[in-house]
């Protein structure tokens, strides 16, 4: 926001310097970014008289014009301008003047002729100007050589202020700025202007009164071809604003000075009455800048009996702006509720000033000071006839109440002062308290409770008033809930077996999402509003967003792959939405290439980690064969589906070649595990080492259609034999005599040597337990 010194002066009855200003203003919040003048280039531009004008000797377009300056000297000026004969005065800009449009004049010549500088037009000054020749003929009676800087009212200092999200949304406005520096420097303020009195005229009709509370029109009768008043243009030139058209330009006034946006209307275009309603799905509107939109129900719009006219509180329409031949406009002064506007200017991407002031919301107050103000500029600048019909629809919103708490505030601020300076510095800035409570002033939309308050007292006092000193408090462990201890466990077991842990984010595209479907999930829970195409849902599984780290590695280096995730998923059932832990676990199986050779990675590394996270975490899961059909992604013959209390929870195997192709990885193994949120069941401890030789004992076993290792494996746990450590699948082989599983049984006692007989023992009891599977020894 660009703050100019002048214009903080209309408004406060003594006006600082500059370095207390700026002061003033970091001490309310603002900070100050960058200070600079407005009108120091215009120094070196004088007022001349022309003494007189003959054509050019070698060019029927161009005119020598002699000029008398200060102290009588004459100077000769080539132009090709269609006026500025004898008698005639002009603004002059000799050689080393930098135009407002970057170029800097230099003695040229022109057939043959020397023109130091040149005269100027209004546009070439950045003003519009009453003229009716292309240079700007001036009617004041100032003296010869008065420069334009002074026509102007001097050099003005601008402040390059930045705004934080609270304080803009109150104080974008002079007249709000000169209010809390008037506070804190016990300045007097200018009045305000009169409310104006609306009338009952049937000019205007809200059907959206949930999106606007108050909305005026007034209708006025104008000049066509009059400009703004000099001071207003230099002003609105100051803070970077274009001159179009006096109507359009006493608006943009209005909301810096103000901090109400109003819009104009050509009352040729519009048929009155007006409505303030939703937009139709499917209407189109043309703007100002030529855009064309299509709306939708969410949008709020002024229309007429046929058409839309503008889409409130942003920008208006091509088709109902106002032009050169205008002679009466509507003006529209309204309070529109923030939220709407913000998310409408937003969906279409039109950040206008109006959006930014109404999207943060305005002083309902201002829809009845803008008017008068409004007038007042265009009869400044006589422009204006008359003021015609006016309407006022709705209600000023009621007065909010905030809890009054001296002492908290007090505490909050880590001060001594007491209750009549704390009631005083709140009043100051425009609070009135009522008991227990404080009144909020109604530009004030950011104020929600006493911290707001507080807040308010200190930048009235000041923050570098408030003594440094560190808070007392009571300093206490904080506890880690259960699920995120389990998680940690987790995280942590996987690392130390050797893997690598991602992270990504939680949302993905349907399309990768339905890639890697189980079945586990419910319905996607969509994103209302995402950054990105392929971020358009919240993920359900952990797999496709861990895939995508594949992918970006492997398209980069060709290195092995072994990472891990623990993150939450999303589903939806019904309405609710389900959030759960997931484990996402993914190896590459190819070879590795290196010396000495290494082992070749498997999917039984896979089930190994399953296996021993159950061990180390407590959990009662198991490794299955699908129930059904296997997931289409994984390979058939290579997976199977994990069991956590007897539910499907997950699966470890391996993934079809053809999706491997689609990360750059032909094999890839993946373990993925939905768990419950649970405090851990039983963590488990690493036990001493025996120092007892380990036995190890194969058994070539034949095994009928219908079994598999998983079953032989369950039988053999059920004996709950202490000796027996490990049991581990060696070799699987088909013969004619049927199908032969090699299954390497590992025996190892912590109190002594086991014998033959002892290990003979064991096996007996397993042959013997396996005998009703109809698994027994291959022979």
């Amino acid at each position: 926001m660009i703050l100019s010194h002048r214009w903080l002066g209309r408004h406060l009855k003594e006006m600082p310097a500059p370095d207390v200003v700026v002061q003033g203003l970091e001490q309310l919040g603002l900070e100050v970014v960058g200070q600079s003048l407005y009108g120091d280039i215009f120094d070196t531009v004088e007022l001349v008289e022309v003494v007189s004008r003959t054509p050019h000797p070698d060019a029927d377009h161009l005119s020598l014009v002699d000029v008398r300056r200060e102290g009588d000297k004459v100077t000769r000026i080539v132009t090709g301008a269609n006026n500025g004969f004898a008698g005639e005065r002009l603004w002059y800009a000799p050689p080393g003047t930098t135009l407002p449009d970057g170029r800097t004049l230099d003695v040229r010549d022109l057939r043959g002729i020397a023109s130091p500088g040149m005269l100027l037009s209004p546009e070439e000054l950045g003003y519009a100007a009453e003229s009716s020749g292309d240079l700007w003929v001036w009617a004041g009676d100032e003296p010869l050589g008065t420069r334009f800087s002074a026509v102007i009212g001097g050099i003005d200092t601008l402040y390059e202020v930045e705004l934080t999200p609270n304080i803009a949304q109150y104080l974008q406005s002079v007249r709000k700025v000169a209010e809390e520096l008037s506070a804190i420097w016990d300045i007097p303020l200018v009045p305000v202007t009169e409310a104006f009195a609306y009338q009952r005229a049937s000019l205007a009709v809200v059907e959206a009164e949930e999106r606007c509370s108050l909305y005026g029109v007034v209708e006025m009768r104008i000049r066509p071809g009059g400009v703004s008043p000099l001071w207003v243009q230099t002003f609105l030139r100051a803070v970077g604003h274009r001159i179009i058209h006096p109507a359009v330009d006493v608006t943009n006034f209005v909301m810096w000075d103000l901090g109400e946006p109003l819009h104009a209307f050509d009352a040729r275009r519009v048929d009155a009455p007006i409505v303030v309603r939703m937009a139709r799905d499917g209407e189109r509107l043309t703007l100002l800048d030529g855009t064309e939109l299509e709306l939708d129900g969410e949008d709020l719009v002024i229309a007429d009996q046929h058409k839309v006219l503008a889409l409130a509180g942003i920008m208006g329409g091509k088709d109902s702006g106002v032009a050169d031949d205008t002679e009466e406009i509507v003006l529209e002064c309204a309070h529109f509720e923030a939220p709407g506007i913000f998310k409408s200017y937003k969906k279409h991407n039109l950040v206008t000033d109006a959006a930014l002031h109404f999207g943060k919301g305005t002083d309902p107050l201002a829809v009845f000071q803008a008017p008068v103000l409004a007038a007042s500029l265009l009869r400044d600048g006589r422009v204006l006839h008359a003021v015609g019909g006016s309407t006022l629809v709705g209600t000023v919103p009621p007065e909010r109440l905030v809890a009054y708490d001296p002492a908290r505030i007090r505490a909050l601020m880590g001060t001594d002062w007491d209750d009549r300076a704390i009631r005083a510095a709140l009043e100051k800035m425009g609070y009135q308290l009522v008991g227990e409570s404080a009144v909020v002033p109604r530009h004030r939309h950011d104020v929600e409770s006493v911290y707001d308050l507080a807040e308010d007292v200190g930048r009235y006092f000041g923050l570098d008033s408030i003594p440094r000193k560190l808070p007392v408090q009571t300093a206490a462990m904080a506890e880690r809930q259960p699920a995120e201890s389990l998680d940690e466990v987790l995280r942590d077991a996987v690392a130390g077996a050797g893997y690598q842990e991602v992270i990504t984010r939680t949302f993905t595209a349907p399309e990768l999402d339905e890639r890697f479907e189980t079945g586990l999930a419910g319905a996607a829970v969509a994103v209302t509003n995402p950054l990105r195409e392929e971020e358009r849902i919240m993920r359900r599984h952990l797999l496709p967003s861990v895939m995508e780290v594949v992918r970006y590695n492997r398209s980069r280096h060709d290195l092995p792959i072994r990472i891990f995730e623990v993150g939450r998923v999303f589903g939806r059932d019904g309405d609710q939405v389900r959030e759960e832990r997931e484990l996402a676990v993914v190896l590459s199986l190819e070879p590795r290439a290196g010396y000495p050779p290494q082992e070749e990675p498997s999917v039984y590394d896979l089930t190994g980690l399953f296996d021993y996270l159950c061990e180390r975490l407590g959990w009662n899961a198991e490794r299955r064969p699908f129930s059904g059909s296997a997931p289409p992604f994984l390979h058939p013959g290579r997976s199977q589906a994990l069991m956590m209390d007897g539910r499907e929870a997950g699966y470890v195997g391996e993934l079809r070649p053809r999706i491997g192709d689609l990360y750059r990885v032909r094999r890839l193994g993946v373990l993925v595990l939905r768990y419950p949120s649970l405090e851990i069941g039983a963590v488990s401890h690493p036990g001493r080492p025996s120092r007892f030789q380990a036995v190890d004992r194969d058994l070539s076993l034949v095994i009928p259609e219908g079994v598999n290792y998983q079953g032989i494996r369950d039988a053999i746990r059920q004996l709950e034999i202490p000796e027996l450590r490990h049991t581990t699948p060696v070799d699987r082989f088909e013969g004619d005599f049927g199908t032969s599983l090699t299954v390497r049984l590992t025996f190892q006692s912590d109190q002594r040597t086991l014998t033959d007989e002892d290990v003979e023992g064991a096996v007996s009891r397993i042959l013997a337990v396996l005998e009703p599977l109809g698994v027994g020894l291959r022979q």
